[in-house]
């Protein structure tokens, strides 16, 4: 038997509880939907989003060129050293230059090769950023 001197107790938020939950999440949300807007469009560094598939890009242009090609390419005068090759590379011009180097690959000395080794190996970095930033890989005569 319930006693009319007690009201019943209800459960649930007040008024109050459920503005200040709506305030604090709505002041909370800001900050992470105008980061959420920076990663999404590139915020302040759009340039490392992009450089990536443009090396991508002429690593896959290089790698379409047959291996005799740019085997030859080593043996050309002052061909299989670390310099720029010119051929594969972009004009010396462009803004955003990449550049590639192509030299005979001795795998067991981890080093540039003088013999035939049938080995490349082939790097593509942008000349404004030095090779810090490089793809590298090798390319086999039989691969």
């Amino acid at each position: 038997m319930l006693s009319a001197s007690r009201p019943l107790k209800q459960n649930g938020f007040t008024y109050v509880e459920v503005v200040l939950s709506v305030v604090l999440l709505a002041v909370l949300l800001v900050p992470a939907l105008q980061a959420l807007q920076t990663g999404i469009s590139g915020g302040a560094t759009p340039t490392l989003a992009a450089s990536a598939p443009t090396l991508r890009a002429k690593m896959e242009e290089v790698l379409a060129v047959p291996f005799g090609d740019l085997y030859v390419e080593t043996y050309l005068p002052g061909g299989n050293t670390t310099a720029i090759n010119a051929t594969y590379s972009d004009a010396a011009a462009a803004v955003n230059r990449r550049v590639v180097v192509l030299y005979r690959y001795d795998a067991a000395a981890r080093a540039l090769s003088a013999g035939d080794t049938g080995l490349l190996y082939v790097s593509v970095y942008y000349q404004s950023e030095g090779t810090a930033s490089a793809l590298s890989t090798l390319m086999g005569r039989w691969w």
